[in-house]
Formats: structure tokens, sequence, C-alpha cells
């Protein structure tokens, strides 16, 4: 069973192990450069597999700031990964489908979840829609061109 964590600052070597396919961090960025974002308004997360870390995230409190027709202080998510050597075992999918339940509980405040995933990068954009994620709009400009935006909705 997937489990969902935050994940503090000084924590982050916890998460230097996974590594990504040179395609995929064409998307997000390698580990490094993702657990190193200063920003304050980032909350870092991790996925594990019993004892293993397996997969990391981090929870924008204002992806407006990158999804500029969303409200300010919109929460949003970001850097979905799952290490390449954890890939093919549906981590992934658990992962997605345990994060509304985790995102309820650690976000209480929110009532959807925005992100905006590469054009190109069909596979992640079909785990998303698994999960429950809809596809919104408008595209925006992106780190490796234009990016779909998606919501998830946490109304039960």
């Amino acid at each position: 069973m997937i489990s969902l964590h935050a994940l503090s600052r000084e924590a982050v070597a916890q998460v230097a192990h996974l590594e990504l396919p040179r395609a995929q961090v064409d998307f997000v960025g390698d580990i490094a450069e993702m657990s190193d974002d200063p920003d304050p308004l980032i909350r870092m997360h991790y996925a594990s597999y019993q004892t293993k870390v397996i997969g990391f995230f981090k929870v924008d409190l204002d992806i407006s700031r990158r999804i500029p027709h969303l409200a300010a202080g919109t929460f949003g998510i970001r850097g979905v990964l799952v290490g390449g050597q954890y890939q093919g075992h549906g981590y992934g999918t658990a992962m997605l489908n345990a994060l509304p339940d985790y995102l309820r509980e650690t976000y209480p405040g929110a009532n959807e979840f925005w992100l905006s995933v590469d054009a190109h990068n069909h596979a992640a954009r079909q785990c998303y829609e698994k999960a429950g994620w809809v596809q919104i709009g408008p595209d925006r400009d992106g780190r490796c061109g234009k990016e779909n935006v998606m919501r998830l909705s946490l109304e039960e």
C-alpha cells in the first residue's frame, strides 16, 4: 500500500535516490532541482511503499503564479514523479489514487487542486485522468512547450 507524507526541507535526502529517465527529466527536472526549491509557498511530500521512498510531489499554495487565469491562493500540484527505478509497478497509479484523501486531510481548506502537464506527455495525462483529474484549460506555455491544465475536485 502506498502512503503519502510531508517532507521537510531538512529531510530532502530521503528522496535524493529517486532517478528519472532523461525524457522525464525534461518535464519536471531532476530530483535535486525539485527538492531544492526555496519557494516559501511550496510544500514537499513523498510517497512510500513499505519501507521504500518511491515518489515525490510538491504542493503549491498559490499555483496562480504559474497558471495565471486561476484565482490567487489556488492550490496546485507540481513535480509529481515516481523514481525511474520504481516505475512499471503501478506505484504512480497508486500514488495518484491516494492523493485526494491525503490532500483532504493535509489541506482541509482546499476543495480543489490544479496542475499542468506537458501536452506531449500522454502517459502522465492518462494517469491523471484515470485518477479523476479533468482537463479544463486554457492550456499554458510551460517548461517544454504547451501544457494542459487539469483540475481535481476534492468534494465528495
